[in-house]
């Protein structure tokens, strides 16, 4: 089989995207034929570069390779792929409508107001838009991954600040509620969910440094939780993966207060697969190294797409 490596591309998470790219080369090069494309332009105007593919993986984190872009792109010249489809990563790369989806199926997040970009003031808060909250408040953008323009407000001093950075980075920017307690994420892999993973930064926030960087942060895993809380969790993470019509693999990102009750932040359709990524230490929670987890993804997406051209 020949598979199609897109990393690497132009959104502020090209330096993760050449990690997941290269890592996912190293552990399948013995096992598959393989083709590495870095993207440091536009691929649209080459679609001649994946003619003789058997598959893309997408290791494009960010911008066009999570946004629904490059999915449309690909499904628009019937080439196969991993990861979710062009209308589930839309939807999942904005966190609003996320959030809002999240509240119609009943699975709790935290309270938020959405700012949004006037062609005359930028971004600004309005007097009719004080959060209904109490501080400290997380403000972000709407449409950005790895924490990037994120700022946790502690006091209304810093909020315009805040706002401004967010604003960086997008149209649309969140002023979220935040919540105490605990960092867990929970991956999910061909509809099912992995391990818990409790994360225990070194900063205050899991930001960028704790995320990309060896030692900056602790994982549990699995996390020590009780079965109802786990099963929660797992329950609600999936129920999101469903409802926004993921595929093959993601994760959701929740935080988890003292009082046991977990709030869903997000859902990443394109999780990172550095050394220091998530879905793979989850993965070999459940017994799965490295090399497997990326040989059952590219498995789940061939015979996804196998199946499609018997149906269609």
């Amino acid at each position: 089989m020949n598979i199609s490596i897109l990393y690497g591309g132009t959104s502020t998470e090209h330096k993760i995207s050449i990690q997941t790219g290269l890592a996912v080369a190293e552990a399948v090069k013995d096992r598959y034929k393989l083709d590495l494309i870095n993207l440091e332009a536009e691929i649209y105007n080459s679609p001649h570069l994946l003619l003789d593919t058997d598959l893309v993986f997408n290791a494009l984190h960010g911008g066009e390779g999570e946004n629904g872009s490059i999915q449309a792109f690909l499904d628009l010249h019937h080439i196969p792929y991993t990861g979710s489809g062009s209308k589930a990563c839309k939807i999942a790369m904005d966190k609003n409508i996320t959030k809002l989806i999240a509240k119609s199926v009943y699975i709790p997040t935290p309270n938020w107001i959405l700012l949004k970009r006037n062609q005359y003031t930028g971004i600004q808060l309005q007097d009719n838009q004080s959060p209904k909250f109490s501080y400290p408040y997380v403000v972000k953008p709407s449409n950005e991954g790895s924490t990037f323009g994120l700022t946790i407000v502690k006091d209304e001093s810093k909020l315009e600040d805040a706002i401004g950075l967010a604003a960086e980075f997008g149209d649309e920017i969140i002023i979220e509620e935040f919540i105490p307690g605990k960092e867990i994420t929970v991956g999910i892999l061909d509809n099912k969910p992995l391990p818990i993973i409790e994360i225990k930064p070194s900063h205050n926030l899991y930001d960028y440094d704790c995320k990309y960087t060896e030692g900056m942060s602790d994982y549990i895993v699995p996390a020590e939780l009780s079965d109802s809380i786990e099963r929660s969790l797992s329950e609600d993470a999936l129920k999101i993966y469903k409802t926004i019509g993921c595929r093959h693999y993601a994760r959701a990102d929740f935080r988890l207060n003292d009082e046991g009750q977990h709030y869903l932040l997000e859902i990443n359709t394109l999780p990172g697969m550095t050394s220091t990524s998530l879905l793979p230490k989850a993965g070999k929670a459940a017994g799965l190294e490295f090399p497997d987890l990326i040989d059952i993804i590219i498995k789940i997406a061939s015979i996804n797409n196998e199946i499609l051209q018997y149906t269609s």
